[in-house]
């Protein structure tokens, strides 16, 4: 009797052949991990003997569910749990940016090939037992000695000797070159945070003699990493600077919480969930300690600032104050994710300038908060363009303004010290954790962000070249260089040093943090922790 090969075989896997197909083609290019027990288990229920329609039927309806979760679970992907907590904030993204992210899961080209694969199979399987071919090939991966079974990168980390300490040393003497573990790198954690809690920052008791504006400019999705995939390392505004740090964290991937780390950098670094509750001290907030100098708030933002109640958190946990700057009359030039208006960046950097020109205010520290680079916005103008091509017009654009905003500000002869912060990176490249776009991970490349600071100024100078600061830095070098340039009074001189004022910096080790996400870097390698006590290497490549 001729067999139906539309029909699942009485001990075959039938079209779940397709899944396993895959499943193994995924594994064998390092795109996903294979979980043996879990999928042969899976295998088992598949194959179990049923004779009933009805039982049939419901086991498929099982096996579905199963299917994709058992998928998600080989997969280097962050957990359900994770991604269903951001189900409120997906909800507000407009139709057409949910279809370019669901494109960026299942490309034309993965359709195409399953196509062709589920073709390929049809016919193949009327000649061949399709089923046992897989179920052998699946064996074959999970034999500790198969070819393609080296251990993939952002497994989790073999068991070995725990090492244990009797003292705590400072986190710049710790030695990072023995075995590595859970219990190794959850004490390297846990002394990191330790020593950060005693770390403050001292500001001068006096204003200095000569007057003068600072600006912090927070960009949103903006990394060394993204800057490189647009071909824009060579921007002339990376020139301007007086001093860079080459190798800052940012510490999270996230806008909210990378802000408030902004305004909370007097003080050494807080673990997420610390940012959420008032610091231990008054010090650590940085406007506050520019405040007590004469120094007034200024908030400007190219958005609402109503997106995730970003501005009540500037508020609540950031103490910044400061009334938000007018943008009547601003043109939109962008659509924003969420379907909001964005104004261009150098109209409301422009505006703040005039202001600053016509008032008659002391010293004045501004932040500047811009989502132009946001993945899901949509310039007005070229509205068809989305993804990386988007990203790249949109960040040569910001770079552009950024930099005619500077000859701008050389032209005003203004004293002016601005300070460029970004949020965090875009993570436009993507990785086996995370899609392009996707930031629920802090990976190091997504927390590797350009800080650089220029002082303006008609009658000061810089001695020397741009100064760049190779240590691992953060938040509180930021701050101490702050309170170094109102300590050293340098608009009372004609030159400054920058060398001088960057000599001795703190050095802040790799730790980011989202919620209940820790990424760290650890003998120079990343690690994260999905859960705050296990831990796997970063897969990197």
């Amino acid at each position: 009797m001729k067999t139906n090969t539309l029909q699942q075989p009485l001990y075959g896997l039938g079209w779940w052949n397709i899944y396993f197909i895959i499943k193994i083609g995924l594994f064998t290019q390092g795109i996903i991990s294979f979980h043996p027990l879990e999928n042969f288990a899976f295998v088992a229920f598949l194959l179990l003997p049923l004779k009933p329609k009805s039982l049939k039927t419901i086991r498929q309806c099982i096996a579905i569910p199963l299917g994709l979760w058992l998928m998600h679970f080989d997969s280097f992907l962050p957990p359900l749990d994770r991604l269903w907590s951001q189900i409120g904030q997906l909800l507000q993204f407009n139709l057409s940016y949910l279809i370019e992210l669901m494109g960026r899961f299942i490309s034309p080209q993965a359709l195409l090939g399953l196509f062709v694969l589920i073709f390929a199979y049809y016919f193949l399987n009327q000649v061949f037992r399709i089923s046992v071919f897989v179920i052998l090939t699946l064996v074959y991966i999970s034999l500790p000695q198969g070819v393609f079974n080296s251990q993939p990168e952002g497994s989790v980390i073999a068991q070995q000797p725990i090492i244990t300490q009797t003292t705590a040393p400072s986190a710049s003497s710790v030695d990072e070159s023995g075995p590595v573990n859970d219990a190794v790198l959850n004490q390297a954690r846990d002394l990191f945070f330790r020593n950060e809690a005693q770390r403050k920052v001292s500001f001068p008791t006096a204003a200095p003699s000569a007057k003068f504006d600072l600006l912090f400019l927070s960009i949103c999705s903006v990394a060394w990493d993204d800057i490189e995939i647009a071909g824009l390392e060579n921007h002339p505004l990376f020139k301007e600077f007086d001093v860079m740090f080459d190798n800052f964290s940012a510490a999270t991937s996230y806008s909210g919480p990378a802000v408030i780390r902004l305004l909370r950098a007097s003080c050494g670094q807080e673990t997420h969930q610390e940012l959420f509750s008032a610091p231990s001290s008054k010090q650590c907030f940085l406007f506050d300690n520019l405040a007590k100098l004469g120094f007034q708030e200024n908030l400007l933002l190219n958005h609402d600032g109503k997106f995730d109640d970003f501005l009540g958190l500037l508020k609540e946990d950031g103490d910044l104050q400061a009334p938000l700057m007018s943008q009547a009359g601003l043109e939109q030039y962008q659509s924003a994710f969420d379907g909001s208006p964005i104004y261009r960046d150098k109209d409301v950097l422009t505006r703040w300038l005039g202001n600053r020109e016509k008032s008659q205010d002391g010293p004045t520290v501004a932040l500047y908060n811009t989502i132009s680079l946001h993945d899901g916005n949509r310039i007005i103008k070229a509205s068809g363009k989305v993804g990386l091509v988007s990203y790249k017009l949109r960040l040569k654009n910001l770079l552009d303004d950024l930099y005619g905003f500077f000859q701008t500000l050389k032209a005003s002869k203004r004293n002016v010290v601005v300070m460029l912060v970004p949020e965090h990176g875009a993570g436009m490249r993507g990785d086996k954790m995370q899609i392009a776009g996707m930031r629920e991970i802090p990976s190091s490349t997504i927390v590797h962000t350009p800080v650089g600071m220029k002082i303006f100024g008609e009658n000061i100078s810089r001695t020397g070249d741009t100064v760049h600061i190779n240590a691992a830095s953060s938040y509180l070098a930021v701050s101490t260089l702050v309170s170094r340039i109102l300590e050293q009074d340098i608009y009372s001189k004609t030159t400054f040093d920058p060398k001088t004022l960057t000599q001795g910096l703190p050095k802040t080790k790799m730790v980011a943090q989202n919620s209940g996400t820790t990424v760290m870097k650890y003998n120079n390698k990343p690690y994260v922790s999905l859960d705050g006590s296990t831990w796997s290497e970063y897969p990197t490549k």
